[in-house]
């Protein structure tokens, strides 16, 4: 982490001409990114013990939403910890190490060096090739070796486990889900789903099945609508007494209701993975977002098997500034 740490100020230093090492403007981005590196690792190291505290595990995609939602996290965070005290108490703890620094005179052989640019770039060359070397073949897996997962962790660094959950948008399903025996798993699947015009392929490992039904088949037009925040207790369906959605209240008084088709999840691409592939939300990014997610089995696969033209239409809001 420290050649990571260290690689935009020797590139910064790589670039500028040895005549402003001196020169207040060196000193003040020096000081400045000093303390702004010293902040992030501050940060970083004190809110390590709280997210193990409460995963047990160094920095992982949960990491990561709580940085994309930042605003929810904050108000969550700011309910059980004083954070405006903790940021102050943080600052000022960098700022007293900053001054100290700058008091011991430590920086003053970076603002006296006369390193040539040739020097200046083979140390940035060296940095960059070492950076690039853990980048691609130093995985944050690396240290899930042993047999005691703790240990594991503890071998990791926070910083780098964050990047790695980051690019990687996964979550260890095995390490944070209770977990069920496979063959107990698909068995009590086949229970639920199996009624009387269902046969399963008889596979121990599969819920795959034959629904066979001799009556005959109908192929009425189907619109599937989704709309954002929508809960049931909005719809007089359902029990709401205020008329809030008399056209979806009317159209479920005649047509067919599924009263058990849930959006799963609490992001909007959570419900979208729900409804159209029925599958409930995975560890880590949504499926919606990740790579190779082509030709899966949805709603609409199996409508296009049996003849149906098949259409998305998206309602999105557009913001602009004039």
């Amino acid at each position: 982490m420290a050649v990571f740490f260290s690689l935009p100020y020797a590139l910064y230093l790589a670039l500028i001409p040895a005549r402003w090492n001196n020169t207040r403007f060196n000193r003040v981005l020096t000081f400045a990114g000093f303390f702004l590196t010293t902040l992030i690792l501050m940060f970083s190291f004190f809110a390590e013990f709280t997210f193990w505290d409460e995963f047990e595990s160094r920095f992982n995609f949960i990491a990561v939403d709580y940085l994309i939602y930042t605003y929810e996290v904050v108000n969550n965070i700011n309910e059980s910890y004083p954070l405006p005290i903790l940021i102050s108490c943080m600052l000022a703890i960098t700022g007293l190490l900053t001054w100290f620094f700058v008091r011991k005179g430590w920086f003053r052989i970076t603002f006296r060096g006369e390193a040539s640019f040739l020097q200046r770039v083979t140390v940035l060359a060296a940095l960059a090739i070492t950076a690039t070397c853990y980048a691609l073949w130093v995985p944050n897996g690396l240290p899930e070796q042993g047999r005691n997962r703790y240990q594991d962790e503890l071998a990791k660094a926070g910083v780098y486990s964050f990047f790695s959950a980051f690019k990687n948008n996964e979550l260890n399903y095995e390490h944070f889900y209770r977990l069920m025996d496979n063959k107990e798993a698909f068995a009590t699947m086949r229970r639920q789903l199996g009624d009387s015009l269902s046969v399963f392929d008889g596979r121990e490992f599969s819920i795959r099945r034959a629904i066979n039904d001799s009556g005959t088949a109908i192929r009425p037009n189907v619109i599937l609508v989704t709309i954002e925040s929508l809960s049931a207790d909005f719809l007089g369906r359902f029990g709401n007494p205020n008329r809030l959605t008399p056209v979806l209240d009317s159209l479920a008084k005649t047509n067919v209701v599924f009263t058990n088709m849930y959006a799963t999840g609490t992001r909007t691409v959570r419900g979208m993975e729900a409804l159209t592939l029925a599958v409930p939300p995975t560890p880590g990014s949504s499926i919606v977002r990740r790579p190779g997610n082509e030709n899966l089995s949805t709603v609409g696969a199996i409508f296009r098997q049996q003849g149906y033209a098949t259409g998305f239409f998206y309602g999105a809001t557009v913001s602009s500034t004039t």
